[in-house]
Parts: structure tokens; sequence; C-alpha cells
């Protein structure tokens, strides 16, 4: 039982990493798109003062980048078989995470961008200014729901390790059917049968010669 929990263990650690991953490539390619159009919509405002560097964006981009990593890093420790590099594994994904959430809460709760973005942005400008405002919010979503993900890798790790990470070997492999042994078995079966039935009807006949001499 604890090794068929360990197989689903090591699955599910590899599902989930492997959506995660799939996640953070997008959002590495939200955040490039994005960066673009906030770069478009400035040099549109013509402002004499440098508008305020856009964290939010490289703060989604910086997470896509480490949650493809992480991922990446994940996937070979979803096969190991050491349980102390799977502590290292963990010990080292709660402490990215732990400096991901502390830049996820300075830069979208300690900074207030609508302040700032009001600064800059008048009422001609209201389109973009709407639309920066709700890509904070979208980044901040998509970076919070991304740091829930990994802390439940960091779950399913913490709990493989516990239980111990080797692979039970008949889920993970299965021997295949050894076709030539059990052709060969019947072959050599057949052919010990068709050799023998010379020899019993050889001497079945001499039994019946014997009977009918000893009559006559």
């Amino acid at each position: 039982m604890v090794s068929c929990s360990r197989c689903y263990l090591h699955r599910s650690i590899r599902v989930v990493n492997f959506v995660i991953n799939a996640i953070g490539v997008a959002m590495i390619v939200y955040s490039l798109w994005l960066l673009k159009k906030w770069k478009d919509g400035v040099d549109e405002l013509d402002l004499a003062s440098p508008v305020p560097t856009p964290w939010f964006i490289y703060t989604c981009l910086g997470v896509g980048i480490v949650v493809c990593l992480s991922t990446l890093l994940g996937h070979s420790i979803a096969n190991c078989i050491s349980n102390s590099l799977l502590a290292v594994y963990i010990v080292s994904i709660c402490s990215l995470l732990l400096v991901q959430a502390v830049i996820i809460v300075i830069v979208f709760y300690k900074t207030n961008w609508e302040m700032q973005i009001s600064i800059y942005i008048d009422g001609n400008h209201e389109e973009f200014k709407n639309f920066v405002l709700f890509h904070v919010e979208m980044c901040r979503l998509i970076s919070i729901s991304v740091l829930v993900a990994q802390l439940i890798v960091a779950l399913l790790a913490g709990i493989l390790w516990a239980v111990g990470c080797e692979p039970n070997l008949h889920c993970s492999s299965s021997d295949p059917p050894n076709f030539t042994y059990s052709f060969l078995d019947d072959r050599t079966s057949s052919l010990s049968d068709c050799t023998r039935l010379p020899e019993r009807s050889f001497q079945d006949h001499n039994i019946g010669q014997t009977l009918r001499n000893s009559f006559a």
C-alpha cells in the first residue's frame, strides 16, 4: 500500500510540475507582451519626467522564469531515489518560495500603483491608465496562483520524503512477456509429443502381436 502511494506521489509531482511549467512559459510570454504595451503607451504620453519602473511586469516575468527553472528541477527530482537529494530540493524550493512571497508582497501590496500611475497619467489617457491597473491586478493574481501551486509541489515532495522516495518497481516498470520463451516452450512440448507418439504405437503393436501368438 505504501509503495502504491509512493507511485501516485511521483506521478502527481510530475503532472503538477508539467502544468506549472506551462503556466511559467505563458507568464513569460504575457510579461514580454505587457512590457511592449507599457513602452508603447509611455511613448504616447510624451512626459518630461520618467515614469516609474513597472516592477509588477518585471516581477511577473521573474516569477515565470523561476517557475520554469524550478519545475525542470522538479521533474528530475520526481525520478530521484535519494532521500537526501529530495530533502535538499525541499529546502531549496521552500527558500525560493519565501523570497518569492516577500517580493510579491512588496511589489503588489506595499506599492500603491494606482496613486503612482495617476501622478503621470492624466484624464486624457484614461484608457491607458485603466489598461495598466487591470494588468497590475492580473499580474498579482497570476503570481499568487503560481505561488500556491508551487507550495502544493513542495507539500507533495515533503510527503514523498516522509514515506520514502524509492518508487515501486511494479508501478514504474513491468517486465515484457517473453514470447520467444513461451513459443519455444510450446514448440518443444509439441515436438516431444510427436516423438512419443510413434514410440507408443510401436509398443502397442508389439503387445498385440504377442497376444495373437499366445492364442495361436
